[in-house]
This record gives structure tokens, C-alpha cells and sequence, in this order.
């Protein structure tokens, strides 16, 4: 009887042992922590959350420059990508070229021009998962229109071409007036904005210091000159739609400022249609391109290039102010 009792008390305690087991499993189930075969139990692992992939970055574009050969032109590109991954360049949407990293992460090629607009994009595939990640970059080459207009608008290139981002200041790799706004060692690049009225100034210098944005007479922020010699400063949601006087100032220590002015003007969004895929639209004008571009989801950034003409200052102030940057 002793016996029997003990046995079926170690027999309950095993019962209640698996019991507890199974329930633990089932929690952990539920909760994606493990996850099941089939229905709401499966669990999509991103990559961001896979620790094989942490550090996983998109393919970017380092350089990209035109050139011509004898018979037709092309254009190079080289990037930088996960070391052995495959990247697909896409133009428009449509397959293009497929190049493989090397060893240190470097793919580069050459491609041919066909006249036509261009908007380039990266795609990366890593491993044997087949998962893909596309570049936060875009490549937009929008050679010069013909018309009657072209000759006396002065173009000295065939074609834009410049690297935008969603969110971004845009690089001006090739200007169709040859040269961006330019003074001293101050340049102004493209200004690019968006349709919540968010607006980005950037540009170029060889000297250290900060650059100010005027609208008008109107301060409106400064930024610092970065290591590489670019700045860009963003004013969010603070430009309504219309035309406005915009002016960037060098502030150096214990030398003039410098200013260059342009004409900008904020356009009303893009009207909105059903699967916006990127399509662009562009107005030329003699001293200065704006480019429009719808974004998948819903919305549209423009960005616009300027001539070199256009109002061009320097501003020599008094020693005192000079070595107050």
C-alpha cells in the first residue's frame, strides 16, 4: 500500500511536470518566440532582427561621372555593397545589369546612354535567402530638351545628372549650365523640398566655417561646413508656396563674407493618381531646372538646379564682425 501511494504520487507529479511544459511551449508559440508550422504561429524574421544580417546596409553610389567615346556616350557608376552580394541596377523599374561585389564590398560599371531620361536604382541580394534591399539613392540623368530654346539657354553639358534621396539634400554630378551658382570658395547646389513644405539647402565649400540661409533680408538658420567641404541646412515646414529671393553666406574668421543668391519657387504637390510609380516632371527654364518626382506611396519632392548667372555678392564687413563667424 506504501508503495502504491508513492507511485501514484511520483505519477502525478510527472503528469503535472508535462503538463506545465506544454503550456510554457504553447505561451511561447503564441507569442512568435517559437515559431509554429502554418496559421498565425509563423514568424517573419526581417533582417534587421536576424543576427546574421545586423549590419546589413543598402547598396550606395560613391562615383558616378559621363563620358563620351567616339561613337555613343556612357556613363560609369561604382558603389559600395555587403561583400558578395549581387547587385541589380534597375532604370525605370526595368532590368538593367547585374554586377557581384567583390571582397571588400566594391562593384563598378559602365553603361551605355541611350538619349533617353534615366533614373537608376540599386537592388542587393545577399546569400541564399534571396532577400533584397533597394538603395535609398536614385540616379536621375535628364539630358537637355531640343527646341528652339536650347541654344540661347547656353548649355554646356548634354544632360543633368545627379543622386537624390528621399529625405536628402540631392548631388549635382553634372549640371546642363556647366557650373552651379558659384563665388569664391562658396557654391550653391540643388535645393530640394517636398510636400509638407519641408525645404533642403546645400552646397559646397573649400573653406572652413558656417553657411547662413536668408529668404530675402531674412536669416532663417545657419549650419556648419562638414570635413568634405559640403553643407546642407533643412527649414521644416516653413516655406508656403510661392517665389522667394534665397541667399547663402560663407561666415569665415577674420575674412569677408560671401553670398550668392538665386531665385527659387515652391510649386504646389503634384496632382496625386492612383499608383504613383516615380514618374517625373520637369520645367525648364533658362537658369534653372525643377524636377518633380512622385514617390510610391503617395506624395512628390522636387529638387531644383540653378545657372551659374544669376545674383552673385560679396559682402566685406568691418574686422570686428569678419572674425565673428
Amino acid at each position: 500500500m506504501k508503495y502504491r501511494y508513492i507511485g501514484m504520487t511520483l505519477g502525478g507529479l510527472l503528469i503535472a511536470f508535462i503538463m506545465f511544459f506544454i503550456v510554457q511551449i504553447s505561451g511561447l508559440t503564441r507569442n512568435g518566440q517559437i515559431p509554429g508550422v502554418g496559421g498565425d504561429d509563423i514568424s517573419v524574421v526581417s533582417p534587421a532582427s536576424n543576427p546574421d544580417k545586423i549590419g546589413m546596409q543598402p547598396a550606395s553610389f560613391e562615383n558616378v561621372s559621363e563620358f563620351s567615346t567616339e561613337t555613343s556616350r556612357k556613363m560609369r557608376i561604382s558603389g559600395m555593397a555587403d561583400p558578395g552580394s549581387v547587385v541589380v541596377l534597375l532604370n525605370r523599374g526595368e532590368r538593367l545589369r547585374q554586377i557581384k561585389t567583390d571582397a571588400e564590398g566594391n562593384w563598378g560599371v559602365t553603361l551605355d546612354i541611350d538619349g533617353q531620361a534615366m533614373a537608376i536604382e540599386a537592388l542587393m541580394f545577399t546569400g541564399q535567402d534571396e532577400v533584397s534591399i533597394r538603395s535609398d539613392e536614385t540616379i536621375f540623368r535628364l539630358p537637355v530638351p531640343a527646341g528652339p530654346n536650347v541654344a540661347s539657354a547656353n548649355y554646356t553639358a548634354p544632360a543633368l545628372v545627379m543622386i537624390c534621396a528621399s529625405g536628402g539634400p540631392s548631388r549635382i554630378i553634372q549640371s546642363p549650365f556647366g557650373q552651379s551658382p558659384t563665388t569664391g570658395p562658396l557654391t550653391l547646389g540643388a535645393i530640394d523640398y517636398d510636400d509638407a513644405g519641408g525645404v533642403i539647402f546645400s552646397g559646397s565649400t573649400s573653406a572652413e566655417g558656417r553657411v547662413r540661409i536668408y529668404l530675402g533680408e531674412q536669416a532663417i538658420g545657419e549650419t556648419p561646413v562638414q570635413a568634405d567641404g559640403r553643407w546642407n541646412f533643412t527649414a521644416g515646414k516653413m516655406l508656403p508656396l510661392g517665389e522667394y529671393d534665397v541667399w547663402a553666406e560663407l561666415l569665415r574668421l577674420n575674412a569677408p563674407r560671401v553670398r550668392i543668391g538665386v531665385v527659387f519657387e515652391r510649386l504646389p504637390p503634384l496632382p496625386q493618381t492612383d499608383g504613383d510609380d516615380g514618374s517625373l516632371s520637369v520645367s525648364f527654364e533658362p537658369l534653372r531646372w525643377q524636377i518633380r518626382r512622385s514617390l510610391i506611396g503617395g506624395g512628390s519632392q522636387s529638387t531644383v538646379v540653378f545657372a551659374q548667372q544669376g545674383q552673385i555678392e560679396t559682402i566685406k564687413l568691418p574686422e570686428s564682425e569678419s572674425a565673428r563667424p
